[in-house]
Order: C-alpha cells, then structure tokens, then sequence
C-alpha cells in the first residue's frame, strides 16, 4: 500500500526544512566571501587583522567547495530537531550549527588569537 498521508506530509516539511539551512548557509557563504565581510569575521573570531594571500585563496576555495556540498545532516541535526519540533521553516541564524561549520574551515588557515 501507499504511503500515509501524514508520513508524506513529514517528509516533504523535512526536506522544506533542510532545504531552508542549505539556503541560509549559503547566504552566509556568499557574504563571507567578500572580502569586507572575510576580514569583519577574522577580525572578531581570530583576533585576526591579516591573512596571508595564499592562505586567503584556500580558505576562499573552502567555502565555495562548502556551499557546493550537500547539508551535512549529521552536523545540522540539533536544527533540524529545533525546526521540526517547532513546525517552522525559518532558520534561527544565529544558531551554533553554522558557526562551528565555518570555524572547522577557518581553523585550518587561521589560528586562534
């Protein structure tokens, strides 16, 4: 027999769901790579004023290769949980599942301050 209704229903909002992240992490990309917005966050995260120009083109390569991989559903799953349990498809951006995904790139160019 068919699916429920309701399991179709689920399954549609999730994939709503993961495709809301995907969009709100690729946004945050796009901003990140320019290059305004690169040294605005390597500044408040690394107490960082200075990368050095190879350095800055891996990173740059980084975070496009990220925004043209798939969701990391694994990674993402506590916002997953929070959207589903709350039945909404907007993103809490400041939720720490994107700061960690970006800070596990940045981290291999950048240390620490």
């Amino acid at each position: 027999m068919d699916t429920n209704p309701v399991e179709k229903v689920i399954e549609g909002s999730m994939d709503q769901i993961i495709a809301s992240i995907r969009r709100h992490r690729d946004r945050q990309i796009d901003e990140l790579v320019k290059e305004s917005n690169l040294m605005t966050f390597l500044e408040h995260y690394y107490d960082s004023v200075f990368i050095s120009k190879v350095k800055k083109e891996f990173l740059l390569k980084d975070l496009i290769e990220l925004k043209k991989s798939s969701l990391d559903l694994s990674h993402y799953s506590s916002l997953i949980k929070q959207m589903k349990d709350t039945t909404t498809f907007t993103v809490n951006p400041s939720h720490k599942t994107f700061l960690s995904e970006l800070q596990n790139i940045f981290q291999k160019y950048v240390s620490k301050g």
